[in-house]
Protein backbone atom coordinates (compact mmCIF):
# COMPACT_ATOMS: atom_id res chain seq x y z
CA UNK A 1 0.00 0.00 0.00
CA UNK A 2 2.85 2.40 0.76
CA UNK A 3 4.23 2.19 -2.77
CA UNK A 4 0.81 3.13 -4.18
CA UNK A 5 0.51 6.09 -1.82
CA UNK A 6 3.97 7.34 -2.81
CA UNK A 7 3.23 6.93 -6.53
CA UNK A 8 -0.09 8.76 -6.14
CA UNK A 9 1.62 11.53 -4.12
CA UNK A 10 -0.85 10.98 -1.29
CA UNK A 11 -0.88 13.30 1.70
CA UNK A 12 -2.46 10.76 4.07
CA UNK A 13 -2.91 7.07 4.63
CA UNK A 14 -5.99 6.34 6.71
CA UNK A 15 -5.49 3.14 8.67
CA UNK A 16 -5.84 1.40 12.00
CA UNK A 17 -2.48 -0.29 11.33
CA UNK A 18 0.08 2.49 11.82
CA UNK A 19 2.85 0.21 13.07
CA UNK A 20 3.28 -1.59 9.74
CA UNK A 21 3.37 1.62 7.71
CA UNK A 22 5.81 3.65 9.83
CA UNK A 23 8.06 4.26 6.80
CA UNK A 24 5.42 6.55 5.29
CA UNK A 25 6.94 9.45 7.24
CA UNK A 26 10.08 9.17 5.10
CA UNK A 27 7.94 10.12 2.11
CA UNK A 28 6.04 12.94 3.82
CA UNK A 29 2.84 10.93 4.14
CA UNK A 30 0.85 11.27 7.34
CA UNK A 31 -0.55 8.13 8.94
CA UNK A 32 -3.90 8.79 10.55
CA UNK A 33 -6.61 6.67 12.08
CA UNK A 34 -10.09 7.29 10.67
CA UNK A 35 -10.94 9.29 13.82
CA UNK A 36 -7.78 11.44 13.52
CA UNK A 37 -8.55 12.11 9.86
CA UNK A 38 -12.10 13.23 10.62
CA UNK A 39 -10.75 15.55 13.31
CA UNK A 40 -8.23 16.99 10.85
CA UNK A 41 -10.83 17.75 8.18
CA UNK A 42 -13.19 19.25 10.76
CA UNK A 43 -15.92 16.61 10.77
CA UNK A 44 -15.33 15.89 14.47
CA UNK A 45 -14.59 18.77 16.87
Amino acid sequence: MLDLAVEAQADFIITFNKKDLCEAKKFGILLLTPYEFLQKVGEIP
